[in-house]
């Protein structure tokens, strides 16, 4: 009862504050505002995890260096607002987003840049996102593509460096990793049993999913950004994606070493994180 009490206040608390901000952001995005609008976004966003009750611990900082990709795991929803409060990324969901109802607008007045991914749309794409960092935008990619379990990484696509290969206003793209974990509910490590309350992946149902995620106590996170690298410093897009994915992973598994959470094994997925969305 207490669980759902909870919830409820929690729903109830965010749709008032979208509410509340989302004439204010429509009229800045309509008149071209963009720096007020990226501010009163973050703002949202602030907002949206106070209420849902995360807390985030930041390691290093997101680099002043332009143009610039900034490419990290992807575990959860809950994922972009902690990016939009840690950094001026745009992020670059899929096109289909931009039809969801409210959501989809939301998203598009945050500044996304929706990305068509079918084939005959693929340098249409990559026009808009060299125009964009060409324009000093930060832009974020999740290079696996989805979400994943918060264990294991997926494989990053190399594709996503494509955007590397080519010089931005005859400069060298710079490339910044961070990693993203969660470690905490009410104060205690999230085991491998909790972990399909935080993660949203596989066939989740995404309503069904922040309802639970609601009942939860409160949350706590773990965001580090890593040194910027370019192309040059590794050869090709795929030794860029490899060097990526290392330090990411890498790094999310110190932090759950450190917190004595549990360590993701080379070998096959935990039983509860085999069913993951393609």
């Amino acid at each position: 009862m207490l669980q759902t009490v909870r919830a409820s206040t929690k729903l109830l608390l965010m749709l008032l504050w979208i509410a509340l901000f989302y004439l204010p952001v429509w009229l800045v995005y309509t008149l071209g505002k963009t720096k007020l609008r990226d501010r009163m976004s973050q703002i949202v966003h602030h907002g949206l995890l106070r209420i849902i009750g995360v807390s985030v611990r930041v390691t290093g900082a997101p680099s002043e260096l332009r143009p610039q990709l900034l490419v990290t795991n992807h575990i959860s929803y809950l994922d972009i607002s902690i990016l939009c409060c840690h950094s001026k990324a745009h992020f670059t969901p899929k096109a289909e987003i931009r039809g969801w109802p409210v959501i989809g607008h939301i998203t598009q007045m945050s500044g996304a840049i929706f990305v068509d991914r079918r084939p005959e749309k693929v340098g249409e794409m990559k026009e808009r996102l060299q125009s964009a960092l060409a324009h000093d935008e930060v832009l974020c990619l999740f290079p696996e593509s989805t979400t994943g379990n918060g264990l294991h990484l997926l494989p990053f696509k190399s594709g996503f460096f494509s955007l590397a290969e080519e010089a931005i206003n005859g400069r060298e793209l710079t490339v910044q990793p961070a990693a993203l974990t969660y470690t905490h509910i009410r104060k205690l490590p999230i085991d491998s049993t909790q972990w399909p309350a935080i993660a949203w992946y596989g066939d989740m149902e995404l309503t069904s999913h922040v309802w639970e995620l609601l009942k939860l106590g409160p949350i706590e996170a773990e965001l580090v950004f890593l040194p910027p690298v370019t192309l040059s410093q590794h050869t090709n897009r795929k030794k860029l994606a490899m060097h990526c994915q290392q330090q990411i992973g890498d790094t999310i598994q110190s932090i759950r070493s450190r917190r004595h959470l549990p360590i993701a094994k080379k070998t096959g997925f935990h039983p509860k994180f085999l069913r993951l969305k393609q």
